[in-house]
């Protein structure tokens, strides 16, 4: 596993933009915590888009803000302890993504500011108690709550109408979003004809386990749930999606753009961006108890067209017409 540790802005610069806090508050420190790894499409996204929003709200990354990164894989342990890094320097406040970064800042601090994002469920996860007053150290933006499921399942019959299966994969350690995808599988599945169950998975030889035997019989096809194992093993779930002739569909358009086949997702970049402002009034001075949790306000389907061509789908012109992107 490959793992990078960025410190920046171990010194501070002579002259800083002249914005609120940056103007003369000394230099801050922001950790941010990936629960990608480096080489993760969606890993370089995030970051630019995090240091130029931050650039354009007046703090310049090596100058009047340090910056202590870390990517963890996937892998809660890897987190565990990257968390206790970042927090030994100090930090201002934290960006977590995902449940399972979230969960790890969650466990090692009750008093650090910490934003999150690209997670799920944050009252049922534990995370707050309020969406509008949050009210502890944590807040942040979800991207998808549970009824999505439908969406989901919707856009796998579009695109393979004879479906009637589907195995959706997902990191079953957290039991609240575990069963609320389960009776969302089981509540939506039988309206679209499809009968839809869970696999857990921890890893590429478990993904191999739940996909190999599943695709021995017709009509099936896969859905990658939103996690911190089907974002980083994305690559392992395309292959064998495809070595299967599975139709699948995503939670995040970088998978697409990997040679998956769907996905119904948020922008990352838009994501990000309204990350950026919370950790901009948190450093300026806002408390994080009385910041709102806010859910992602657009929707994006990406269809891959190669992918389909090699599946021998057609996909239909209403599908077509209504697809945000496609990958020729």
């Amino acid at each position: 596993m490959r793992r990078r540790d960025v410190i920046l802005g171990l010194g501070v610069a002579a002259a800083w933009p002249a914005s609120g806090l940056a103007q003369s508050g000394g230099q801050r420190r922001l950790g941010i915590l990936l629960v990608y790894g480096e080489t993760h499409p969606d890993s370089p996204v995030i970051v630019e888009t995090l240091k130029e929003s931050l650039q354009r709200a007046g703090w310049i990354w090596g100058q009047n803000l340090a910056v202590d990164l870390r990517y963890g894989n996937g892998d809660a342990e890897t987190l565990r302890r990257q968390t206790n890094e970042i927090l030994a320097q100090k930090p201002d406040v934290v960006l977590a993504q995902g449940v399972v970064g979230a969960t790890a800042l969650q466990r090692a601090t009750a008093t650090v500011p910490v934003v999150f994002m690209m997670l799920q469920d944050p009252i049922g996860a534990g995370f707050v108690t309020s969406l509008s007053r949050p009210g502890g150290n944590l807040t942040g933006f979800t991207n998808f709550d549970f009824t999505l499921v439908g969406k989901w399942l919707q856009l796998l019959k579009e695109l393979k109408p004879d479906v009637t299966r589907a195995l959706a994969l997902v990191n079953p350690d957290y039991p609240a979003r575990l069963a609320a995808y389960t009776a969302e599988l089981a509540r939506v599945g039988p309206g679209l004809g499809i009968e839809a169950r869970i696999a857990g998975i921890h890893n590429a030889e478990e993904i191999a386990q739940a996909i190999t035997p599943f695709a021995g019989a017709p009509g099936g096809g896969l859905i990658a749930l939103p996690d911190a194992v089907t974002g980083v093993y994305g690559q392992r779930i395309i292959d064998l999606a495809a070595a299967y002739r599975l139709p699948a569909v995503y939670a995040y358009a970088a998978q697409v753009r990997m040679g998956g086949l769907a996905a119904y997702t948020t922008s990352v970049v838009q994501d990000v961006q309204r990350a950026a402002g919370y950790i901009d009034r948190i450093l300026r001075g806002a408390v994080v108890g009385d910041l709102p949790v806010q859910a992602s306000e657009r929707f994006l389907t990406v269809i891959n067209l190669r992918t389909a061509a090699a599946l021998g789908l057609t996909i239909a012109p209403s599908l077509m017409a209504k697809a945000d992107e496609l990958i020729e």
